[in-house]
């Protein structure tokens, strides 16, 4: 990304121009086909990007692929990196991360001063974990399906620091919002100092509801920290309507953008509670004012600077489907993979598929079968690309279909987890 005027292009074209127009122009290509066929928004996605035809893939709680036009734009803006690492080449990059900032924040619902830039989720759910002020005997909750960069860690500091970390276990056949609320009413204590879940678990897919949580956090004096990893890119977020104080998310998987890409947000009034966990040179600072914003989180040293234009070109495709259009399809399509997965003979679905306890990740077992086995020869003989997971001591085969998965593809998978 670059900052308005010319570069070493001359003549008056931005490489950043260039650049987006070519973003831009293969977003649009298919967008308009669909318009003028008088189809969705997504027609012909599968199209736009670059997974082999003959792959079953159903892993975007992992990895999404992106679309070919952000390869294109971040492999050109590699190769303009390369030919001028210059200082002077270089200082646009900080312009195009205030830039960023200010675009992931509005779609937030939040201001740019409450966005750090940084590489992924672990890496954000990190920085809030040991940026917390703590002594000994200090309480903090998590939940049995935090991710391991969350549940580790606190692990790992509780351990070093004395502190009381509770493991609240994860409801596999939750009945009410409110009744998983409870459950961490139930478990904070004057002594509770900080409150860590994932918003929508990669396990066993449960969507935790974060307004009613944020309540119990705030009578208690606890920070809410929401790893936002399998929510973030797909579903509509308002942050300061789910009350959360920090909130982490990656580019890499339902929002379908490049790899190594993440952010963290933290409430403005809240940043001085939260401690930095590097400084080193502030690459995209563009003013020391800024260490007093959420960017004291992402002083991390040199950055992967042309990511910045790779992560816009990704947002220009999704604001071309619309947000709105993104989830209703997303929620859709995971309703409708879990009806078809209802059908299979010996398949037990686990979790809810209520919208207000469900994502897209959906999760069967398969009692009485070795699931190991079962999806390794799904992989090997029919390249199904999934996950395992395990939760109540069931070995788990964990779904997460997105925008670009077919009805096809959902029966197809049917198919084969009946003759598996």
């Amino acid at each position: 990304m670059m900052a308005d005027g010319m570069d070493d292009m001359g003549a008056g074209v931005t490489r950043r121009g260039l650049l987006r127009g070519a973003a831009l122009a293969a977003a649009a290509a298919p967008a308009a086909v669909s318009a003028a066929a008088g189809r969705a928004p997504g027609a012909g996605l599968r199209g736009e990007l670059l997974l082999d035809p003959g792959l079953l893939y159903f892993n975007a709680a992992n990895i999404a692929p992106t679309f070919r036009g952000v390869i294109d734009v971040q492999e050109k803006e590699l190769r303009a990196f390369q030919a001028n690492p210059s200082r002077e080449y270089r200082e646009k990059y900080p312009v195009a991360a205030d830039r960023l900032r200010a675009r992931l924040g509005k779609r937030l619902g939040v201001t740019a001063e409450e966005i750090a830039l940084l590489r992924n989720s672990s890496e954000a759910n990190t920085v809030a974990v040991l940026g917390l002020d703590l002594k000994p005997g200090d309480e903090v909750i998590v939940t049995e399906h935090n991710h391991q960069s969350t549940l580790d860690s606190w692990k790992l500091r509780a351990r070093r620091e004395g502190l009381a970390l509770k493991v609240l276990p994860t409801p596999h056949a939750a009945t009410s919002p409110q009744a998983v609320a409870d459950d961490f009413a139930r478990a904070a204590s004057p002594r509770t100092k900080a409150i860590f879940l994932s918003h929508v678990t990669n396990v066993t897919g449960l969507l935790y509801p974060i307004p009613a949580i944020a309540e119990v956090a705030r009578k208690s004096g606890a920070w809410l920290h929401v790893d936002g990893a399998q929510t973030f890119g797909w579903m509509r977020l308002d942050l300061p309507a789910l009350g959360v104080d920090s909130y982490a998310g990656s580019t890499h998987k339902w929002m379908m953008g490049p790899l190594e890409a993440g952010l963290l947000h933290v409430r403005r009034d809240r940043q001085d509670a939260l401690n930095p966990t590097m400084l080193s040179h502030g690459y995209w600072l563009t003013d020391t004012r800024n260490m007093e914003t959420a960017q004291r989180y992402e002083i991390l040293g040199q950055r992967d600077d042309p990511k910045l234009e790779a992560v816009e070109a990704a947002l220009d495709r999704l604001d071309a489907l619309g947000e709105g259009w993104i989830e209703s399809e997303t929620r859709a399509r995971a309703a409708e993979m879990r009806r078809i997965l209802a059908g299979v003979k010996g398949a037990k679905l686990v979790g809810s598929g209520d919208p207000a306890l469900s994502g897209a990740i959906i999760t069967v077992a398969f009692p009485g079968r070795d699931v190991g086995a079962m999806r390794a020869r799904l992989w090997k003989e029919h390249r199904l690309a999934c996950a395992q997971a395990a939760a109540g001591g069931d070995a788990l085969i964990r779904f997460s279909p997105h925008i670009y998965n077919s009805r096809d593809e959902m029966e197809r998978v049917a198919d084969l987890l009946v003759r598996a």
